[in-house]
């Protein structure tokens, strides 16, 4: 079996929803310009892929239609996504909105490290931001947010044996963007930032000892070829957003509108339904503990987090890491994420 294909575990398209063909007749016809996600990542050709270019069509009896690219196949890095929606290039994209942090910190709030230890809390702090991030984005770039997704959860993964969080104090870890580097510093450790197919062959030289990456996607890289101990505890969901061109969107028909939001609705929903499923089977396949429907299981070391853990996680978010944020984000940041999300996370930014 292909490792790197998910459809043995997943549908290959997502389920539309039928609509009469009354509400069909009542939908102009429309294209739509789409930059897609990450395009080897299974979201983007086992679910993102499919709904652009299949579910649409047929749930509207091809009055809707789609063409969609992967940014990375069009020699964009993921950053200038929302940049190019503003500016028209596209009617709607699909980045991760840690990639949009540095030019927009309210972007990076969702997936700050270690806010959601688990898909539960993921899912939460997501639903909860979605509609501060939506009149945000209407607000400051002409552009809205029809939902959020997320990919399998981020997690630690070492050369050597570690029993805790605060065993990492001394070690190099590979980091994927800036709060998780803030929370690596805050225990201790070295935060390195590279290109993910750097990561195996700076595990090999030494020039890291640990990197931070989805439990899935270690597998499907072959990590456990030079690292044999990973984490179970969710560090952070790499969540994405699919944002739309106001432009695009006012122009289209009220019942263009509502179809899509409905359809995208169902979709979303499958997505979040698979990434807790996802997230376990990367564990399979790295560890061996169940049986691993992609390929031949790797020997890895479960490390379950432990409560003293969870309390330590808890203590750097509260004194650095989402004080950190609030900081750098400024002016009316801190209101909001005190709004919507001091409760689910259990700290306020002050």
């Amino acid at each position: 079996m292909n490792r790197f294909a998910l459809s043995a575990l997943l549908g290959t398209a997502v389920t539309s929803l039928t609509i009469p063909a009354a509400q069909a007749q009542d939908l102009a016809e429309a294209q739509l310009n789409v930059i897609g996600s990450a395009s080897f990542m299974p979201l983007y050709s086992e679910r993102e892929y499919p709904f652009w270019t299949q579910t649409l069509g047929a749930a509207s009896e091809g009055k809707i239609t789609a063409e969609v690219r992967p940014f990375n196949e069009a020699g964009l890095t993921g950053t200038e996504l929302l940049r190019l929606i503003q500016q028209g290039v596209a009617d709607a994209a699909t980045p991760i909105l840690g990639y949009l942090a540095a030019d927009d910190a309210m972007s990076e709030a969702v997936d700050l490290a270690g806010i959601a230890p688990d898909v539960a809390t993921a899912r939460a702090v997501s639903d909860a931001w979605e509609p501060v991030l939506d009149a945000h984005f209407r607000d400051k770039n002409d552009a809205r947010v029809l939902g959020i997704l997320a990919y399998p959860s981020q997690v630690l993964l070492c050369k050597d044996g570690f029993d805790s969080l605060a065993d990492l104090e001394g070690r190099k870890v590979r980091t994927g963007n800036r709060s998780l580097a803030e929370l690596m510093e805050s225990l201790g450790a070295s935060s390195v930032t590279m290109p993910i197919g750097d990561v195996v062959p700076s595990l090999e030289r030494g020039v890291v000892d640990c990197a931070i990456t989805g439990s899935l996607t270690a597998y499907n890289q072959g990590w456990y070829e030079v690292v044999d101990y990973v984490s179970d505890l969710g560090l952070g969901w790499s969540q994405l957003a699919t944002i739309v061109s106001l432009r695009s969107w006012e122009a289209m028909p009220e019942a263009n509108r509502s179809f899509i939001e409905t359809q995208y609705a169902a979709f979303a929903e499958e997505v979040w339904d698979e990434v807790d499923e996802q997230t376990e089977v990367g564990f399979d396949c790295l560890t061996g503990r169940a049986e691993c429907p992609l390929g031949e299981a790797a020997g890895m070391t479960l490390v379950a987090a432990s409560d003293a853990d969870r309390a330590l996680l808890q203590e750097k978010l509260g004194e650095t890491v989402v004080s950190a944020w609030a900081e750098r984000c400024g002016e009316g940041c801190a209101e909001a994420w005190n709004g919507a999300m001091a409760e689910i996370v259990g700290v306020r930014a002050e």
